[in-house]
């Protein structure tokens, strides 16, 4: 997948893990936010940017060469990545669902140790949604509940990565909602048959 003026959160998450490989530039350091080794050169320089330095032209930056929309990408993944930790994501997830709904999402997330946001690069790297069962196809009701809040799960985290990318002025291109449904079980039968 090529890079394009318009991508959903889904495609440019997908972009940014598969082609760009921007989560192995940063991972050869312990701490991402350090300049180098490791990371890439745009966050080196939007480092120093932030710190009010100059550049005195003392050597080369270390890093990989990254397109600096999927470093943004990335970067906004670990802000949120550093909110679920630090809890500040549970109001943000689940919302519009009923009460019952997102206190079980919660729940599952700490009981299953769920980071969704771990989980939507995971599944952003093979390019699949996670899967949700069908009470039909014989699966056991807690089971079907649990693959479709954790399902949520991560479609929510794709939307907090829209919310947050959307509002950068300093993005090349222009990010728009997940294409994918929320809830596709609720949709047409089609819809489903597609979907499972």
């Amino acid at each position: 997948m090529g890079k394009c003026d318009v991508m959903d959160a889904w495609s440019a998450l997908q972009w940014a893990v598969r082609d760009q490989k921007a989560d192995w530039a940063f991972a050869a350091n312990d701490d991402w936010r350090m300049l180098a080794p490791g990371g890439s050169v745009t966050a080196a320089m939007m480092r120093i940017g932030e710190l009010n330095t100059r550049v005195d032209g003392g050597g080369r930056v270390q890093g990989s060469e990254l397109d600096p929309d999927a470093e943004r990408i990335w970067m906004a993944v670990l802000m949120l990545m550093a909110e679920w930790d630090a809890g500040e994501l549970h109001h943000d997830i689940g919302a519009g669902l009923s009460i019952h709904m997102q206190r079980s999402m919660m729940r599952l997330s700490r009981m299953a140790r769920i980071n969704p946001v771990r989980d939507a690069v995971s599944y952003a790297r093979v390019g699949n949604m996670p899967g949700w069962y069908r009470s039909r196809d014989g699966w056991p009701r807690r089971d079907v509940e649990e693959s479709r809040l954790h399902y949520v799960l991560v479609w929510d985290v794709l939307h907090l990565l829209y919310t947050r990318l959307a509002a950068s002025t300093s993005m090349g291109i222009v990010i728009e909602m997940p294409t994918i449904p929320r809830l596709p079980w609720q949709g047409r039968k089609k819809d489903i048959d597609d979907c499972a």
